[in-house]
């Protein structure tokens, strides 16, 4: 049996002298593959993609200036290089402000990577997730990599 669990937290980077503000990330997505994955049965290999509930983590992004953009990464912890994980918003949350960009997937590695730009404050986002690449050749083993979300300044 294998087990991939993603879990987030949320780093804030500062601009100049300004505080980047909060962003809080709730939820995450835990995946049992065994035996009832398998596509045609015994001797058959696994199916090779998962999705998340379309709201598997939840975004609260309070800015401390009016223009900002969400980044992503992930932290490793057990993680087979033949897996690729991808993110994407499946709403815009409610508030004041708009978002724009991140509602297809984009996948997310090791490297900070742009998700989406958004302008004041927007709560309740719904963050979905894909992973491809499982396989009955990757070891049984129960894997997991930490999400990280980052808000910076990008005030034009």
């Amino acid at each position: 049996m294998r087990t991939i669990a993603l879990s987030t937290v949320l780093t804030v980077c500062l601009g100049t002298s300004l505080a980047a503000g909060d962003i809080t990330a709730t939820g995450g997505w835990t995946e049992v593959i065994d035996a009832s994955d398998l596509v045609s049965g015994a001797g058959s290999d696994l199916q090779s993609v998962y999705e998340s509930a379309t709201d598997a983590t939840v975004l609260d992004v309070t800015p401390a200036f009016d223009f900002y953009d969400v980044y992503v990464r992930r932290s490793d912890t057990n993680w087979s290089g033949d897996f690729s994980l991808y993110i994407k918003r499946t709403g815009d949350g409610t508030g004041a402000g708009s978002i724009s960009f991140g509602a297809s997937y984009k996948e997310v590695t090791t490297v900070d990577t742009k998700f989406f730009s958004g302008y004041m404050s927007r709560t309740g986002i719904p963050i979905q997730y894909k992973l491809s690449g499982m396989s009955v050749n990757i070891a049984p083993d129960s894997y997991s990599t930490t999400i990280i979300f980052t808000i910076v300044d990008s005030a034009p």
